[in-house]
């Protein structure tokens, strides 16, 4: 196959711009080429992922061919290395500017006097797709190539995420078989017992994985899938039933390009409501969004939402959402979270393929409250980017253990008998989550007084509040005496040994007279580091705590290492325990800020970061920040974190300017300075790795591979023409003429030698002039004179005006 007619087939496999793809594996002579392996092993490295993904192919065929492979990256991956192995070595490869990388491999490749050896080029095609092309694979052997991707981590529910694709599910998806991928995940921490999910599978450290497709993705609601959009749907159940009107969804989308994207919302009957679609040409999707619902709706049941790429090139994740339910009648609305959450959102499939990933947990190294990470980069004196990392512990503090718990009550007429239910059952929920502690219950109105009459541990508990009741300690009385309650509960602490506790209920109507300060006088016994809270039960429907620092109340719990908090605990919410958790041990760093770094743009900071989760932000700015300062409270204990950049984080942040598509208002100079920072394939910089020795070879290429070929991404800057559209870089003409000159030698020149040279001009893509200067047949000359002439340069970027000379000889 000569030049010409290759190009054609090249343009074919490549993906029109609305259009995506799994990995593509091609060969130019088109020998019967396969992957045999595909490996990749996962590391993490100080907060940042590190794939070494090793692909070997060979060539069945009877003469030497080039891989030529399409690759779909790891989500917010970059190409930060490459090398090939020339038989038992292995040679790095070079990050040199695009063009000059892809003439050097076409040089490399072409035909000479020398044998063949091995070069490679890694080049951009998107910012989740770059392209590998590889000669030679000798016939009857093998070629092995390894590059390295960068990729961020998220941090959702405790654990690291992070993905990588698996193989397409549909038959004849691929030009050439591919290996399926074989992961191993090495956390950089901990041994055989640490958490690592594949998939959703636990696995050990260090073990390998085959990742194949999962079943096709079952469709929920009305109608039914487009096979040309990827899917991703998330659940979440609500429990309470009533007629409600009115939806707020609260999105958190990671996205490369959102007007890709549609949102709809799926009801527990099956309606699907559309609450988003095509939202600017930005990335990321993220805020609030109101949805009408249907007449007489119930609230009850299963709601999904549903997130659909319908056009290529761009990929994401869903990584939270929040539906607030309005009712139809007054009345407390309904506010749920998912908790099936970060999901990947595939790309649009292609024709019939697939372009999943498959999604990776690991479980982080020990984190005490805060872990924190800042890049800086910068590209020019008037362009930058920083990028803040944040990860709370997954667990930002442990259940006390043999506690010495001491529980106020308010047994006031205010109070009523369903309030005092609501106080018992908040009692029992915090039990749950300490069945080792020893608790005694004091109860205040004017007065206060032991309930139980000792501590008491789980086993005798529910006896013995049960024979209190029925000897009328918690009947309802006058007076709200709250210090007197907490001065007994300090008296019955002093002298606990382990960890002590008051958590004190109240409906807060206390008498004109009461102050803070008979309330600190009276806590003044309890040993120094006892916890007290003040709680405040509500009536709702739904079981919730909610901290108020702002209540007159508030300072009692402050000054002693506790917090205020509005708690609810219906009797008929299974989720009292859980709501409750936040009263035994602080799980979020409350009124959490950031400090140092402009992050409107950004998504919103929240104003309690709760453990487990993350916060992730990446901004251009004209003068990236060198420390960031972040700040909140554990419960009452102040903390600081004083984050600064390093050089490992900054490497990373560069490479990540490209693998999250955030290059666009660059300028070719500036992509430079950018991607050479960070080691990284981009718009302007590829990789070539060579052995050796390599020169033009017996067995080189008369055709032209990918080199030839470049897709320009979305805003790629410096003359991208921001819609995605494929580019030609030109070929020579000499190529382009190579199977006439066949045709004309076939015809004209039955034996013998001959030489011939053509003098041709061309302007942009047309050409103006061709003239004979040497030639040693005349037939053959008038006959690639006239093929000249007839020759279609088709598109490219020809220069305004050249002199070519082409020279044939046998």
């Amino acid at each position: 196959m000569k030049r010409t007619c290759l190009l054609l087939a090249l343009l074919a496999t490549l993906a029109p711009a609305g259009t995506a793809h799994a990995d593509r594996l091609s060969a130019t002579r088109a020998q019967p080429l396969v992957e045999v392996s595909h490996t990749v092993d996962v590391a993490i490295d100080d907060g940042v992922a590190r794939y070494r993904v090793r692909r070997t192919f060979a060539n069945n065929g009877d003469r030497s061919e080039e891989a030529s492979l399409r690759i779909a990256l790891a989500h917010g991956a970059a190409v930060t290395g490459l090398r090939i192995r020339a038989r038992d070595r292995w040679y790095d490869g070079v990050l040199m500017d695009a063009e000059e990388a892809r003439a050097k491999y076409q040089e490399l490749t072409g035909i000479g006097a020398w044998e063949a050896k091995d070069p490679a080029l890694m080049q951009w095609v998107w910012a989740d797709q770059v392209h590998l092309q590889v000669f030679p694979v000798l016939p009857g052997a093998v070629s092995t190539v390894e590059y390295t991707l960068t990729a961020p981590l998220e941090y959702r529910g405790g654990r690291h995420v992070l993905t990588y694709p698996h193989t397409a599910s549909v038959e004849g998806v691929n030009t050439l078989a591919l290996a399926d991928p074989v992961v191993r995940v090495d956390p950089g921490h901990g041994d055989a017992r640490t958490e690592i999910r594949i998939g959703g599978q636990r696995v050990a450290p260090n073990t390998p994985v085959v990742l194949r497709a999962p079943p096709p993705l079952a469709w929920v609601g009305e109608g039914e899938a487009d096979p040309g959009t990827g899917y991703v749907i998330s659940k979440l159940q609500v429990d309470r039933s009533v007629p409600v009107v009115k939806a707020t969804v609260d999105l958190e989308i990671d996205h490369t390009f959102r007007g890709d994207l549609f949102v709809d919302l799926v009801t527990p009957g099956g309606q699907h409501l559309r609450v988003t679609e095509g939202a600017g040409g930005e990335n990321d999707l993220r805020g609030s969004f109101t949805v009408d619902l249907p007449a007489g709706l119930e609230s009850a049941g299963d709601w999904h939402l549903i997130v659909g790429d319908s056009a290529g090139l761009d990929i994401g994740t869903l990584d939270a959402w929040k539906l607030t339910l309005e009712p139809a009648a007054d009345g407390a609305k309904i506010v749920t979270q998912a908790s099936d959450l970060p999901r990947f959102i595939p790309d649009a499939p292609d024709e019939g393929g697939d372009s999943g990933h498959t999604l990776i947990e690991v479980a982080p190294a020990p984190v005490r409250t805060l872990a924190a990470r800042l890049g800086r980069v910068v590209a020019s004196a008037q362009k930058g980017f920083h990028r803040l990392e944040i990860d709370a512990a997954p667990k930002l503090s442990q259940l006390p253990r043999k506690a010495s718990v001491v529980f106020v009550i308010d047994r006031s007429r205010s109070v009523g008998e369903d309030e005092l239910g609501a106080q018992l059952r908040i009692i029992d929920a915090y039990r749950s989550h300490v069945p080792d502690a020893s608790v005694e219950i004091v109860a205040f109105d004017r007065t206060a007084r032991r309930v139980l009459g000792e501590f008491t541990g789980p086993d005798k508990f529910a006896a013995a509040l049960a024979s209190a009741q029925t000897a009328g300690k918690l009947g309802l009385g006058n007076g709200s005496a709250l210090e007197d309650g907490l001065a007994l509960a300090a008296d019955l602490l002093a002298g606990r040994h382990g960890p002590t506790r008051i958590v004190a209920l109240t409906d807060a109507r206390l008498r004109t007279r009461f102050s803070n300060k008979l309330a600190d006088a009276g806590l003044a016994a309890a040993p120094s580091s006892t916890v007290t809270h003040v709680v405040i039960p509500e009536d709702d429907s739904y079981a919730f705590i909610r901290r108020d620092d702002t209540h007159a109340l508030a300072p009692i719990a402050d000054g002693h290492h506790g917090v205020l908090f509005f708690a609810a605990a219906p009797a008929d919410d299974k989720t009292v325990a859980t709501q409750m958790l936040g009263l035994v041990r602080p799980i979020a760093i409350d009124h959490f800020k950031i400090s140092g770094m402009d992050l409107k743009e950004a998504g919103e900071v929240p104003e309690a970061l709760r453990e487990g989760d993350g916060y992730r932000a990446m901004l251009a700015t004209p003068d990236p920040t060198r420390r960031v300062v972040l700040s909140g409270k554990l419960w009452a204990t102040p903390v600081r974190r004083v984050v600064t950049n390093n050089e490992h984080f900054d490497i990373a942040t560069a490479a990540f300017v490209f693998s999250e598509d955030e290059h666009q208002d660059l300028s070719p100079e500036e992509m430079r300075v950018v991607a050479y920072r960070g080691r990284a394939v981009s718009p302007v910089t590829s990789y070539l790795a060579t052995e050796p020795g390599v020169r033009p070879s017996t067995d080189g290429l008369e055709e032209i591979g990918l080199g030839g070929i470049s897709l320009v991404g979305r805003g790629g800057g410096g003359g991208g023409t921001g819609n995605g559209t494929i580019g030609m870089s030109v070929p020579t003409l000499a190529s382009l003429l190579a199977q006439d000159r066949e045709r004309c030698v076939r015809a004209h020149v039955p034996t013998g030698a001959y030489q011939l040279t053509l003098a041709v001009e061309t302007t942009g893509g047309e050409i103006v002039d061709v003239e004979a200067k040497a030639a040693s047949h005349a037939p053959l000359r008038e006959c690639m004179v006239e093929a000249t002439w007839a020759l279609d340069l088709g598109g490219g970027s020809w220069p305004e005006r050249e002199q070519h000379t082409i020279s044939f000889a046998r």
